[in-house]
């Protein structure tokens, strides 16, 4: 076990280096804390398919990791900003981010209890006192805290018209949206609403892993200016 935690441990600081992100050994620590956890909860909630430590370090940790260049160009020195990951599973990527931005504070939001108990032991469990859990439908949340959180992420969540849709009530006023994922087949850029387009479509390079992946930033265009599009 401690020969798997300190590979893990090499795994992730040479993903972290790739990444150009520099995180205390503090965090580097609850990172590994909360891979093993979701690990153990696995075996027997179902929180994911992927069974490997190693693997799920690439495809959960370092991949949720890779928008925080992104987000830190937007977000990086406000200490008011709230971020909803919607639909977060096992805290995906909700948790990597909250704690390597504690100025930050998160809302994520599942309806699949078994999660959102898991959420809260990890959050108790690693003091972070940045992270709200909500168990529930989005649809409801929307209509109890209306514009509410500063935006919203989701990681391969729903189409990007369903996502717009959930998120955008919860949000400020002209608030952009971030949507990760793999590839984008022309039926989900078609389900983006016509107000809606995507203004920054940002390839990931995730350390160690060869798949595609992109963080698209969406904005409503009755709000925003100068839009780009997609490329294939």
């Amino acid at each position: 076990m401690m020969a798997l935690e300190s590979q893990l441990k090499n795994q992730l600081k040479h993903g972290l280096q790739e990444l150009g992100i520099d995180l205390s050994e503090v965090s580097q620590q609850a990172l590994i804390t909360y891979l093993s956890e979701f690990q153990r909860w696995n075996k027997t909630h179902n929180l994911s398919a992927i069974q490997e430590s190693e693997e799920s370090l690439k495809l959960h940790i370092l991949d949720s990791l890779a928008v925080l260049p992104t987000l830190d160009a937007f977000y990086f020195d406000q200490t008011d900003v709230t971020l909803g990951d919607l639909g977060t599973g096992g805290g995906l990527p909700g948790i990597p981010l909250a704690i390597c931005r504690p100025q930050w504070s998160f809302v994520l939001v599942d309806a699949v209890q078994k999660k959102t108990t898991f959420l809260e032991m990890i959050v108790a469990k690693l003091k972070l006192s940045n992270v709200q859990v909500i168990h529930g439908r989005i649809e409801q949340l929307s209509k109890d805290f209306p514009g509410t959180l500063s935006t919203c992420i989701s990681r391969a969540f729903s189409d990007l018209g369903q996502f717009i849709a959930l998120a955008q009530p919860l949000c400020q006023p002209g608030s952009p949206l971030w949507a990760m994922k793999a590839k984008v087949p022309q039926e989900d850029l078609n389900s983006i609403p016509e107000a809606w387009a995507i203004d920054q479509d940002v390839p990931l390079k995730i350390p160690g892993l060869d798949a595609q992946r992109r963080l698209l930033r969406l904005v409503d265009m009755r709000q925003s200016h100068s839009p780009k599009t997609i490329t294939q």
